[in-house]
């Protein structure tokens, strides 16, 4: 397994599209969900379509003029991340992109944990409001960011800012004592603060990233294939008229071409046929003659 530590905020930032949902009163029906590898911090913008000139729109005007170009940008395996258009704009700005492989999003872990949050409040956000579900965002996104995280130990709040969201309950009842702070004082430790929970969350995401390589490399193929190798690929397909289950799921032989890195393979079922990048979970050896 290929292990990627951050070690900043906004340096590594992957995103999704969600939907689609009921078209609310100002045309809305999907999400683009973008959320910060070190801090957790996530971001979430309702759009028309998922198109990917608007996908680029909004991540330039929304997301990176207001928390700087990240790095690298990862996605899921889909054709509007992986357009041209999107390509140039972010080629422009210097951001490296990479993606997830096809029927394999274990690397995105962290993103489809949130993923899964945000859908599940969704749900019940529009089974009672069908039309102004978009407007009803903020206040989830509020209390996601002041929430403490399991990897980080933090809340994603005080990694970005230092300091943690005042809610409406710190409002309505005041700040305890203890948190209150000059403003000379305030301005004074902000920087040691930051430098100090950032080396904390970096120990954290560490550990977390540790245990999560150690899991998957027991399970992976550590030999995994050499370029001519040939192999059945994992594909399942629905026919109409024919139950799923009783349907092939392996199609082959395929031929590697290129191994592109340990667990990532680019391989060609014939001389001309289209090469796939697939990941090594969807490869079994072909043991045939043909």
């Amino acid at each position: 397994m290929h292990q990627y530590n951050v070690g900043a905020p906004f340096e590594r930032v992957a995103i999704d599209i969600a939907g689609p949902f009921p078209r609310s009163d100002q045309g809305n029906r999907y999400l683009l969900i973008a959320m910060d590898y070190f801090t957790k911090w996530p971001e979430v913008y309702a759009i028309p379509n998922q198109e990917a000139s608007t996908i680029a729109e909004v991540l330039v005007a929304n997301f990176f003029c207001r928390f700087g170009i990240p790095r690298k940008l990862h996605s899921a395996h889909g054709r509007n991340f992986e357009s041209h258009l999107l390509k140039e704009v972010l080629k422009r700005l210097g951001v490296s992109k990479t993606r997830t492989t096809p029927l394999h999003p274990q690397p995105d872990g962290m993103v489809e944990r949130y993923f899964k949050t945000i859908e599940e409040h969704l749900r019940k956000v529009v089974a009672s409001y069908q039309r102004d579900w978009d407007e009803r965002l903020p206040l989830f996104l509020l209390a996601y960011r002041a929430s403490t995280h399991d990897t980080t130990g933090l809340t994603p709040a005080g990694l970005v800012f230092g300091r943690e969201l005042r809610l409406p309950c710190d409002l309505l009842f005041g700040v305890p004592p203890d948190k209150e702070q000059p403003t000379t004082d305030y301005a004074a430790d902000l920087v040691d603060h930051l430098h100090d929970i950032h080396n904390y969350a970096r120990q954290h995401l560490k550990l977390a990233s540790d245990r999560m390589k150690t899991r998957y490399d027991k399970l992976a193929n550590s030999a995994g294939y050499d370029e001519g190798d040939r192999v059945w690929l994992y594909r399942p397909t629905r026919r109409k008229g024919k139950s799923p289950k009783l349907q092939a799921s392996w199609e082959g032989p395929y031929r590697v071409v290129t191994r592109i890195n340990d667990v990532v393979y680019r391989i060609q079922k014939t001389p001309r046929s289209r090469m796939l990048v697939i990941h090594l979970d969807r490869l079994a050896p072909y043991h045939g003659t043909a």
